[in-house]
């Protein structure tokens, strides 16, 4: 995969979000993911909403790996909640030649301040305001530690586990298979992390891992 670089679309892509944020305000903030490098893919983060910096991970893995590909509509207009924080953000694929997506620009406005402002002038604001249809979770990893604690908290809070201590050998081969479809295991120190994490040893991982294969392998042949 040719990185922005390459293709010589960071120049343009640094401007353009120097441009929304100069116009949009302090609250905005404009990310540029490259797709060819997951754990360091911010290449630009022009303001200061998210915390973020260039070199951060991809926001999860999901972000690029539930099916994207050249039909994948662009996601605009959706809600990001951060604690207390509602951000409108909208994200918009950078494609190759082909149409595959590379890459994303992400645009976060944080209205706090704007609401506040928003009770004064409510009538003035209103008709600019439309509702979005879509809420997210935060998923924003600052690197790549945060986005592996961020995906076994994902899942604790799914299955209602209440600590990693409280995990049988069962839980954790379940929760293995959910980082390994989740391509988590694709960045480097991936197995090495979550290892301290479930406090077992990386040969343990690997059997995680072998007993996923195992698992899937089995259903797979059961259903033939």
């Amino acid at each position: 995969m040719a990185n922005l670089e390459q293709l010589g679309l960071l120049d343009l892509l640094e401007r353009l979000a120097e441009g929304i944020v100069a116009v949009v305000g302090p609250h905005c903030e404009v990310v540029v993911h490259d797709f060819s490098n997951l754990e360091h893919s911010a290449v630009i983060v022009i303001g200061n909403v998210s915390g973020r910096g260039p070199g951060a991970p991809v926001p999860d893995i999901d972000f690029i790996s539930n099916g994207l590909n050249i039909e994948s509509p662009d996601e605009l207009n959706y809600r990001v909640k951060i604690g207390s924080r509602d951000l409108q953000s909208s994200t918009v694929w950078i494609r190759d030649n082909e149409d595959n997506p590379i890459g994303a620009i992400c645009i976060n406005l944080d209205f706090f301040e704007l609401n506040q402002a928003y009770n004064i002038l409510n009538r003035l604001t209103a008709p600019t305001r439309k509702a979005p249809q879509l809420t997210i979770e935060d998923t924003w990893a600052k690197d790549m530690d945060d986005l592996i604690k961020l995906s076994v908290t994902s899942y604790l809070r799914k299955e209602n586990i209440q600590s990693i201590d409280d995990m049988n050998l069962d839980e954790k081969i379940l929760l293995i298979e959910m980082v390994e479809k989740r391509g988590l295991f694709k960045l480097r120190g991936a197995a090495s992390r979550l290892a301290e994490l479930l406090n077992v040893s990386r040969a343990s991982i690997y059997n995680y891992r072998t007993s996923v294969k195992e698992r899937n392998n089995s259903s797979s042949q059961s259903s033939e």
